[in-house]
């Protein structure tokens, strides 16, 4: 008798084991396939834009392969035609969730951005820390960025660039929140009319410590791309020109970017997001970016 009824116990309890089981295996693919932030529904003005961000996404390697990214990491350096300071950083940003910081080796310095706090350490310049956290990362990443749920892409229309009579197709994008991954109001993205690469974007500057009237944004400034590489099936930019408005280089370009040890496979390094004491807050960025406007705003340049 004692034996029947530890075995009942025992099948009841295998029953209840299992259901738990089940449970657990069909909840977590949902976990698991959770994407990155900016894979999302984004908000077309019409079929055209969605199709040249199709074209555009396709052509720099697709979703998937950015999906599996353990992040983006990469060195950069910058030289500004006229200053004789180079800029020499190691960045990264979170595939998943947009945290980022960046490392200064030759000052010693850093930021992070843990998308509510921003801080340094040991920064130099008096240019606010937070408007390079996410920067060029997102220059990098714009052809991914732009199908984040925040997106407003299109209309599409055709222009040229500096020193180049090509004519491209180009792709308005704005973003209904300010955010470290758009320096201004607007981006608008130069898609190559045989490649379907990004050649280029135009945007404009206002974030507050950089533009004296956030009113009145800076630009139309440019950034050009001029080589390629792919990483891990993903096709990135690794060289651009800056052209910015009132440059006293004329309508030449003014300063040059490279991009190089680029990976997607390393993990984030996530002991960057542990706010030190020591640190400084910026607050100027964090004010502007939590304050509630809508960069959508940004009229066509």
């Amino acid at each position: 008798m004692i034996a029947r009824l530890w075995l009942q116990s025992m099948e009841m309890l295998e029953k209840h084991m299992l259901r738990i089981i089940l449970t657990f295996l069909l909840l977590t693919p949902f976990a698991v396939s959770a994407g990155p932030w900016f894979d999302g529904s984004p908000d077309f003005t019409d079929s055209a834009s969605e199709d040249l961000a199709t074209e555009l996404l396709t052509a720099h390697g697709g979703m998937q392969p950015m999906r599996e990214a353990g992040s983006l990491q990469y060195r950069f350096f910058t030289k500004m035609l006229g200053n004789p300071t180079p800029f020499y950083s190691h960045e990264a940003l979170n595939t998943q969730n947009g945290n980022a910081y960046v490392e200064w080796p030759f000052w010693d310095a850093s930021i992070a951005w843990n998308n509510e706090t921003l801080w340094t350490q040991d920064w130099p310049m008096p240019l606010p820390a937070g408007f390079f956290v996410r920067l060029t990362s997102s220059f990098l990443s714009l052809p991914w960025q732009l199908h984040a749920d925040n997106a407003n892409v299109g209309p599409v229309s055709q222009d040229q660039l500096p020193e180049d009579e090509t004519v491209y197709d180009v792709l308005r994008v704005t973003f209904d929140n300010r955010n470290p991954g758009i320096p201004g109001t607007f981006y608008d993205v130069f898609v190559h009319p045989e490649t379907r690469l990004m050649t280029a974007i135009r945007f404009d500057i206002n974030h507050p410590g950089m533009a004296a009237n956030p009113n009145q944004p800076l630009g139309p400034n440019y950034h050009v791309f001029g080589d390629y590489r792919v990483f891990d099936g993903l096709v990135f930019p690794t060289f651009y020109k800056s052209y910015g408005q009132g440059s006293g280089n004329g309508n030449r370009s003014n300063a040059y970017h490279f991009v190089w040890n680029l990976q997607l496979d390393q993990p984030f390094d996530e002991s960057h997001m542990q706010f030190d004491k020591s640190a400084q807050l910026d607050k100027v960025s964090i004010d502007w970016w939590q304050t509630s406007n809508n960069s959508a705003s940004g009229e066509k340049q």
